[in-house]
């Protein structure tokens, strides 16, 4: 979402997109008028240094709906009975721990 960004001196300002910052070497990406702006953190006034670190902050943070369904569903599948395919035959199967990635076979004959 394009937000309006501010010199340091406040005598400047544009439309733009956050594409990306760098906390590390302070440098911020934004997407403005088809072209990608690299500027260094000390050219943006103290609002939009601010606007920055929540922005990072927000994506540095786990998803809280990704983290309470995988973990929901590892506890699931943990108590499922499962079975595994040996050559030509379906074994008895258990699990010691939440799966990182989950397939889910589902089938009906109408």
């Amino acid at each position: 979402m394009a937000r309006t960004w501010t010199s340091s001196d406040g005598s400047r300002t544009f439309e733009g997109e956050i594409r990306s910052y760098d906390e590390g070497t302070k440098t911020v990406s934004v997407q403005s008028s088809g072209r990608v702006l690299t500027f260094t953190e000390d050219k943006l006034s103290e609002k939009d240094l601010v606007y920055l670190k929540e922005w990072k902050a927000s994506k540095d943070a786990p998803d809280p709906l990704e983290t309470v369904s995988a973990s929901v569903v590892g506890k699931e599948v943990l108590k499922t009975k499962l079975h595994r395919l040996d050559g030509k035959r379906y074994r008895s199967a258990e699990m010691e721990k939440a799966p990182e990635f989950y397939i889910l076979y589902y089938s009906a004959s109408w």
